[in-house]
């Protein structure tokens, strides 16, 4: 029955595919008069620290969570979901996991931005454009490794076959190593731990609460 259901994760992933389908349709020069454009949608909801709280676009830190660069991004980001997402969602309830997942965006939004400018002093973090769901699903992936670090999860390329733990510690390593030496797309490494450390800090947080309430009984 649980399957057959229209759960949070698929709602998320039925949404953003509807979003990029429609955002292939209606395209609009990046600025007036430019050759190069964009889905209108992307320009209306991507997220940057400058056009989210310098110009008061507040909406912005949450409509991010549903765009996508383009195909290859899409359909990674929404294969994750639908591996990670229900083992999380049948375990927090279809209302706190919705929350959950849309908290780990909202704090892979911030950290971009606040390790841009605390860390590595760029001045141009503030204006870094991000779309896609990678910060909510590495917030999901963590929860998963944090649950079941002995899971064993096989990946395509390479052909391995890792524990969950192994594979949230390698791709966190990466991620970290890339926004350290400010590599190709190290905003959005930024976000992906921003996302990565509220998922663990909640799940940290979901463990306490469980134990006390086993404690009290």
């Amino acid at each position: 029955m649980y399957q057959n259901q229209l759960t949070v994760t698929k709602s998320i992933i039925i949404i953003c595919i509807v979003v990029f389908l429609v955002g292939t349709i209606r395209q609009v020069p990046i600025a007036p008069g430019a050759d190069v454009r964009e889905p209108l949608l992307s320009i209306m909801g991507y997220y940057s620290w400058h056009a989210c709280f310098t110009e008061g676009e507040l909406w912005r830190i949450i409509t991010y969570q549903f765009l996508h660069a383009n195909v290859g991004h899409l359909i990674f980001n929404m294969w994750a979901l639908y591996f990670f997402g229900p083992h999380i969602e049948a375990i927090m309830g279809p209302k706190r996991y919705l929350a959950f997942y849309l908290v780990c965006g909202i704090a892979g939004a911030l950290s971009c931005g606040i390790i841009g400018e605390s860390i590595l002093y760029n001045e141009y973090w503030p204006y870094i454009r991000l779309v896609g769901a990678s910060a909510s699903i590495y917030g999901v992936m963590i929860a998963t490794a944090f649950l079941y670090p002995d899971a064993r999860i096989s990946l395509l390329f390479p052909p391995v076959t890792l524990t969950m733990r192994s594979f949230a510690l390698i791709i966190l390593g990466i991620a970290t190593l890339v926004v350290l030496m400010n590599g190709h797309n190290a905003g959005g490494e930024a976000a992906h731990l921003g996302g990565a450390v509220m998922g663990l800090i909640i799940m940290l947080i979901w463990q306490w609460r469980v134990r006390n309430r086993y404690r009290n009984y």
